[in-house]
């Protein structure tokens, strides 16, 4: 029987022999234990935005710190240094548990923990349990060294609050680097091993939170025990616990993150080929553009810097807020706000949303009169309520063909310069200078810098996209007056500078995002960059946005019944070109108690101004090229007086409210103006000039002498003047027959 039984005992030793010597320590750690998160950073590539997948992010040895390290030893396996690698009473616990159908229990050793988590699957076989024994005791050789086995388990438990490994729970826990660890925050982490998930100070358990101080000093003792911690150390930490941050912390996708973050992942797709699960899986670290200071300063300028204006409140009224800003020289995407709150609003207003451009329209048309090779001291007509025929030649309301009359918010000269039409925002002068240069020209135009062929196709034959009766995208115009700052380059707007591999080695690949260089000359350029300016200066629509110390170049837009306001600029230095904007998705004016009637020279311009002013701090004030005045001069408008400004405007560019609605009253600019004067009747007929009085009868004198006071009256406007009959020219292109009347149709796609 003796004999038997040697030989029974000999033959399972054999057998324990062979299957020791054919179990192979694998190469590569199991997916699950390898799996790490992927992660955005700011484009410092240290500032994290946020992480999505397994939070885990590998470190080296030298990165922990001693006393984190022999905390962990001192939690789990004070004799580390020193043992086989595992634990002869745990494996036999284990085997007997398993043989007399007991629970089945793990090793206690590090280097046991380490084989069955990181090599093996978490399936509970005596199998498992024995490749676990093999793994353990030929961990040491296969990784050269207790320290390097020591690193693998730090960067492979599990600390609860969905942290992977040790970095990933000093963040979760202390908000901190590991290298940042005090000895008692290691001992913290090092006890929560045991029961991740339960022990935690901040568990509203009341159990548990007494479990954890039982844990945590004991692994104190044992650090104290081991020569790791002071007498002394050990007194002071072992009267608390460290403070550790509110379990949960800040959503990964609160606040702008939400939009960071969704944009640069469908960016990744759309663009680069790279999947949203290939980033995840990969766990990829994406660098992306956006400046953690201006943004900041973003969130500031749309949310602190107008009384008033609150977007969280507006959104309730169907009021949205975006801003945009774009470096001029790269197309990276610096600062975005694109609403309240991604977890409150997951709308994207920078990308998803898109409103009526209304006047900021006419920066293109400008560009593409001037590239047509005519000069910035062409003029057009300002006459308010004319009509024009495809041609662009004025003609009598009501001509068949003929658009609707043209309205203006504003008095002034009968022929102005395209520079004075810009500066006071002229819809008479820039629809015919769209009809002049052809309607599909300036569509050519809005697409060749960014804009969406959807967003202006529909409009291309229309005179009114002069006057922006398409619906436009914050980013599409922030990256589109880009183009005039720069001296003509087209860059594709992106949120993604780099992306990296999981370890930061090295990129994952090359990012390649669009670019067109010679869509406009350097001297088109110039001239609109100098005719943008006089927008900001007095007397023009956007003096609100003008920065004390160096000068802007930009361009308000309102649409009708003030549904959709605008404004875009762009500065020499900083090199950014930043879009504002406020619209109602209900078509409903935009209003504001205490502001009344909100336009673009109002808020979106002021917004702009704080926001720009924030980040130009510290910025060498830099001036624009001047003006080149390259072209030919055209003339279009009349040159005799105009009369005054319709009360009914198709596009609004003034910054005055009006003071006739009653829910304008509180408004600050109404309060400071003087009753309206009465009327001046005209001396003698009662008819005079037309220009300082209010004719009080009707004339009575043949056409041509009519028609020399009153140029504006429908027998007066047949074409035939020799002021407005410019048939000849041998610039104009042919008619674009304008048969939809100069409306604006939506405000929201």
């Amino acid at each position: 029987m003796v004999g038997g039984g040697l030989f029974s005992f000999l033959s399972l030793a054999a057998l324990i022999g062979i299957a020791y010597a054919k179990t192979p320590v694998p190469d590569q750690g199991n997916e699950e234990a390898t799996k790490t998160a992927a992660i955005f950073y700011y484009r410092d590539g240290k500032t994290e935005i946020g992480r999505l997948g397994t939070n885990r992010v590998p470190v080296t040895f030298d990165q922990i710190p001693e006393h984190v390290r022999y905390a962990a030893i001192a939690a789990e396996n004070r004799t580390f240094y020193t043992d086989s690698g595992f634990s002869i009473k745990g494996i036999t616990r284990a085997v007997w548990n398993n043989l007399t159908g007991g629970e089945t229990q793990g090793g206690s050793t590090i280097t046991q923990q380490l084989a069955k988590n990181y090599y093996l699957t978490p399936e509970q076989t005596m199998s498992r349990k024995f490749k676990e024994m093999f793994i353990s005791l030929k961990l040491e050789d296969k990784l050269g060294s207790k320290d390097k086995i020591l690193e693998l388990y730090l960067n492979t438990i599990y600390f609860g609050r969905n942290s992977y490994g040790i970095q990933a729970a000093a963040k979760s826990y202390f908000g901190k680097d590991v290298s940042k660890l005090t000895p008692d925050e290691g001992a913290l982490l090092a006890a929560i091993i045991q029961q991740p998930g339960r022990f935690d100070p901040r568990s509203d358990d009341p159990e548990a939170v007494k479990e954890t101080q039982a844990r945590y000093l004991y692994v104190l003792d044992g650090m104290r025990k081991m020569g790791k911690l002071s007498d002394a150390d050990y007194a002071k930490y072992s009267q608390r616990l460290p403070e550790t941050k509110e379990i949960g912390g800040t959503a990964t996708f609160g606040g702008q993150n939400g939009y960071m973050i969704k944009r640069a992942l469908r960016e990744l797709q759309r663009d680069q080929g790279i999947t949203e699960d290939e980033v995840i899986r990969n766990g990829l670290r994406v660098i992306t553009t956006f400046d953690r200071k201006k943004m900041i300063a973003a969130k500031q300028a749309v949310e602190k810097s107008v009384p008033g204006v609150d977007p969280e409140k507006l959104l309730k009224q169907h009021v949205r807020l975006g801003l945009t800003s774009v470096n001029t020289t790269n197309g990276e995407v610096e600062a975005i706000y694109g609403g309240p709150d991604y977890l409150k609003q997951s709308f994207d207003n920078v990308w998803a949303g898109s409103a009526q451009a209304g006047s900021a329209m006419k920066p293109y048309v400008l560009a593409t009169a001037l590239k047509n090779g005519w000069s910035l001291r062409t003029t057009v007509e300002n006459r308010s309520g004319v009509s024009f025929n495809g041609s662009g030649q004025v003609v009598a309301a009501g001509t068949p063909g003929a658009l609707a009359p043209i309205r203006n918010s504003h008095s002034g000269p009968a022929a102005i310069d395209l520079v004075k039409a810009i500066q006071e925002s002229s819809n008479t002068g820039f629809v015919q200078l769209a009809l002049k240069v052809g309607v599909p020209n300036v569509a050519e135009t809005a697409e060749s810098v960014g804009i969406s062929s959807d967003l202006v196709e529909p409009y291309k034959n229309q005179a009114g996209l002069a006057l922006g009766i398409n619906d436009i995208r914050p980013i599409e115009q922030a990256a589109g007056y880009a183009v005039f700052a720069n001296g003509g380059t087209y860059y594709q707007p992106h949120v993604v500078r780099e992306v990296r591999t999981k370890d930061n080695a090295g990129k994952y690949k090359e990012l390649s995002w669009k670019k067109r260089t010679g869509v406009f000359s350097e001297t088109v350029t110039r001239d609109v960059t100098y005719a943008m300016q006089q927008v900001v200066k007095p007397g023009g629509t956007a003096t609100a946005a003008a920065l004390s110390d160096r000068p802007v170049a930009g361009k308000t837009g309102t649409t009708e019944k003030n549904v959709a306001t605008w404004f875009i600029g762009f500065t020499a230095n900083p090199k950014l070109s930043t879009a504002v904007t406020m619209f109602n998705d209900k078509k409903k004016t935009l209003y504001i108690p205490g502001l009344g009637e909100i336009s673009g020279g109002a808020v979106p311009a002021r917004i702009w101004h704080a926001y720009t002013a924030a980040v130009a701090q510290g910025t060498t004030p830099e001036q624009f090229a001047p003006p080149a005045f390259g072209g030919s001069q055209q003339s279009f408008g009349k040159t005799t007086p105009t009369p005054t400004a319709s009360a009914t405007p198709e596009d609004r560019e003034t910054e005055e409210p009006d003071c006739s609605d009653p829910r304008n009253q509180n408004n600050a600019k109404c309060a400071q103006q003087t009753t309206p004067t009465t009327p001046t009747p005209c001396p003698g007929n009662g008819n005079g000039n037309g220009n300082n009085c209010t004719p009080t009868s009707t004339p009575t004198q043949g056409t041509d002498q009519i028609c020399k006071y009153f140029p504006n009256r429908p027998e007066c406007q047949d074409g035939g003047d020799d002021d407005d009959d410019d048939s000849n020219d041998p610039t104009d292109p042919k008619p674009q027959q304008q048969s939809t009347p100069l409306t604006y149709t939506r405000s929201r796609p």
